[in-house]
Order: structure tokens, then sequence, then C-alpha cells
């Protein structure tokens, strides 16, 4: 019996040194914690993001410091008292899956750099809105960026919304939509345990705090940042190329609107194509062993028409309203195009089996002769026009009618019977003639002895030559 009695002695001493071993003179676990400790994330966040700085960090070079004894619990509903910064980093480093910081006593003094007034933060809330000041990485900002790249959630999972009521998740697109509600200051409030899959393998895990959680988003290398560069090159064609680095197991695609680009098309992960004019979203994805649902980065580009500089000349046959039009211009084996005069399409031209002449017979007056192509690379066209005056030349013959007095004249120009005129002896007025008029291009008039000139005269817009033609008579 007494030899039992000086086991457990010796057991209660060892378990008593190992708890002294365990506490320095800057943290101690206080028999009574007083105020109650608040589960939160805010602790843990703020602790994670000092273990990422490190030792050699000062408090000085601290967005805030805390204003010691503060009061910490742990995962095993024990708490312990901190006396300083050291005993922080302490038990920091102390922490295991096992036993970790999942809680705070409110309320608590900080002050921040900089200054020297006492600032009282008396709750959770209170907490979060120090983290948002100081531009610390939150829960929410790492979790947002690597959930489903490093770790997927093996359902259901609850959630508890800003009023600690718990709502249970059945799935991603639940989940998701839980967090939009909640609005993007909300931290996730999981009620654990929470069972997660992890990459790569996506094996299970069974987490019951913040800080298992954070050990496994802080060895978690996620997507890749991905980028792309575009380069225009000819003929509206475009090179898209990766530009980040490309390990083993990456694996790439592009996505032009909604058309995915085949593996065999890209080459050497560069991808070309030639557009047709518009707007287009290109996207470039990447799935890595490390991102295994992918992640994406869209550009958009705007691709111009790209038309023919199109030319053709003309010229009139003598003696005539006909006129010649030739076009040449680079690339018009391979364009067709339409010879258009005023308006309306004459004909169709150009390409391999085109002569690219056109001949047309035109009516007196201002005109306007047109080539229009339209391409693959111009598709609402392109159309070069050029105004033709067609002046006529009026001209008539004269006949005697036998040894008297009296004459017959008789219009013969092109285009007499598309237009007026007018016969005129000694600049007055006779007679309206013309096709325009119905007239029939006669005139005849019995003269008196004298001197008279005979003329016909048009007015056509844009025409000074060609619109009066004279002759004298005499009559003794």
């Amino acid at each position: 019996m007494n030899k039992i009695y000086t086991y457990y002695t010796v057991f209660i001493l060892m378990i008593a040194l190992l708890v002294s071993s365990c506490v320095n003179d800057d943290g101690s676990f206080p028999e009574d914690p007083g105020n109650e400790i608040t589960s939160t994330s805010a602790i843990v966040t703020i602790l994670n993001d000092l273990n990422a700085k490190g030792d050699t960090f000062s408090e000085d070079q601290l967005c805030f410091r805390f204003q010691y004894p503060l009061t910490l619990g742990y995962n095993t509903d024990s708490n312990i008292r901190i006396d300083s910064y050291q005993g922080l980093l302490d038990v920091i480093s102390g922490q295991s899956s096992n036993f970790n910081i999942t809680g705070i006593q409110f309320p608590v003094e900080i002050i921040y750099s900089g200054n020297t007034t006492t600032n009282v933060i008396g709750n959770e809330a209170a907490l979060f809105e120090v983290i948002r000041e100081c531009q610390l990485t939150t829960f929410r900002d790492i979790f947002n960026k690597l959930f489903k790249q490093c770790f997927k959630f093996d359902y259901p999972v609850i959630l508890k919304n800003g009023n600690k009521e718990e709502t249970t998740i059945d799935g991603d697109e639940g989940f998701i939509r839980f967090l939009s509600a909640q609005g993007e200051n909300y931290q996730p409030d999981f009620t654990f345990p929470v069972n997660i899959l992890v990459a790569p393998n996506f094996e299970a895990n069974r987490i019951s705090t913040y800080y298992e959680f954070y050990q496994i988003l802080n060895t978690c290398v996620g997507c890749p940042d991905i980028r792309f560069d575009i380069v225009p090159l000819q003929d509206n064609i475009y090179q898209f190329t990766p530009n980040f680095e490309i390990g083993n197991g990456y694996e790439l695609s592009f996505k032009v609107n909604e058309e995915v680009i085949p593996d065999v098309i890209i080459d050497g992960n560069v991808f070309t194509r030639q557009f047709s004019p518009g707007t287009y979203e290109v996207c470039i994805k990447a799935i890595t062993p490390d991102c295994l649902e992918g992640k994406s980065v869209c550009k958009e580009i705007i691709v111009e028409p790209i038309c023919p500089d199109l030319l053709f000349d003309f010229v009139q046959q003598p003696g005539s309203l006909s006129y010649n039009f030739t076009a040449d211009f680079v690339g018009i084996d391979d364009i067709s195009y339409d010879w258009i005069i005023d308006n309306e399409v004459i004909e169709s031209d150009g390409g391999a089996n085109g002569d690219n002449m056109f001949t047309f017979d035109f009516t007196p007056g201002t005109h306007k002769a047109c080539i229009k192509a339209e391409t693959p690379s111009c598709p609402n066209g392109i159309e070069l026009c050029r105004d033709i005056i067609v002046c006529p030349e009026l001209s008539f013959t004269s006949m005697q009618q036998g040894v008297t007095s009296t004459y017959d004249f008789v219009a013969n120009f092109p285009g007499k019977e598309d237009i007026s005129y007018q016969w005129l002896i000694n600049d007055n007025i006779q007679e309206e003639d013309g096709g325009a008029v119905n007239g029939d291009n006669e005139f005849t008039f019995n003269f008196t002895p004298g001197d008279y000139e005979v003329c016909i005269v048009t007015e056509i817009e844009g025409c000074t030559d060609g619109v009066r033609f004279c002759m004298s008579i005499s009559i003794p």
C-alpha cells in the first residue's frame, strides 16, 4: 500500500513540473478566468499573421499592439494570461493541432502604431474592425482565394450568420449563396468539427478549430497568377501567349467567347487565330496539381475591319456619252465587287474571272459612279465613289427649203432625248424642244433678209462647255 501511495505522489509531482515548465514568466494559466472567453476567428487571424511575420518582426513594427495582460482561450477549454509580447510569441509557437488558441477575453486594450491613445476593444466585431483598419489578410480573404483549389468541403457543414443563428449547408452553390447573403465583411463562422477534402488527392480531414484550418491554408499553393499577352499580327491575326511560368502537370486551354480551343491547336502554349471584325472575349485557363478546378483570366479584344483600298479610273468615249471604267487595286484578283451607278448595282466584277472593266452610257447631268466590296475582314463593306458630270455636245444641221428664206433645223447630238433645250434666233427664244418635253428635235423658221445667229442652248448643273451651239445665217 505504501508503495502505491509513493508512485501516486511521484506522478502528481511530475504533472505539476510539466505544467509549470510550459509557462514562463510572460504567461500563466489563471485559476479564475473572470470574464467569459469569446471564440472567434479574429484572434486566430491575428496570431496567424504574427506567426507569418516571424520572431524577427518587432512589436514596434506592428500596426497595433496589445496592452497586457491579455487572456486567451485554448481549444481544451483552458485559458492563459499573456503578460508581454514575447509571451504572446511563445504561445503562438507552442500551438499544435491538439492545443491551440480559439478565443480571447474581452475587453482588450490596443494602441495603434505612432499613437499613444489606448483603444478599448469590447467585442468580436470591434476586433474585426481593427483587422480591417490594419489591412491584415482575413480568414475570408484566404478562404475566397483557395476555396475549391486546395480543399473542398465534405458536406454538410454548419455556419452561423451575423446573428449567430446556425444554417446547414449541403453544397457549394448553397455555401456561396450563404456567403454572398452575409455581406463582404462577414467572416465564415463555422460550427466545428468540419470535414474537408484536401488536394491534391482530396484526402478527408476532420478539423476542429480555425488554427487547423489555417494550417491547411498556409501550406496551400493554390492556383497560379495567370496572365497572357496579346500581340496583333497582320490581317486581323492575333497571337495569344501565356505570361507566367508553366510547371509540370499544367494543362492550358483557351476560349474565344464560348468556343473552347482544343489542345491540338495550341502550338507550344501559343494560340494564333485570324478574327473577323467584332468584339471577342478571349480567356486562358490553367489546371495544375494545386488548382484542380482551374483558374481563368479573360481579356476583351476589339477587332477592327480591314478593308481593301479600292481604286478605279474612267474616260469618256469621244463623240458619245459612254464612259469606260477600269478598276485596279491591291488584291483585286481575290476580291469581288460591284459597279454601282446612281445607287443601282449595274454589274458584278473582280475575282479570278473578272475583267475589271465596265462601260456605261450616261444621260447628261451629274452622276455618281462607285465600286463596292465586302470581304470577311470588311463585313460592312467599303465603297469608293466619284462624281461624273456628263455634258452634252450640242449640235444641229440646217437645210434651206429650195430658194426660199425658210430653213429647217434638226438637232443631232447624243442625249437629246434625255434633256430639254431651246431654239434661239438672235438670243430670242423661239421654241422649247428635246426629249424631256416630248419634242421632235426639229425647228423650221422663215427668215426675212438680214444676218441671224441660230442657237440651241440648255442648262445642266456643273456644265459650262457644250451647252450652247450656234450657226450664222445670212438672208440677202
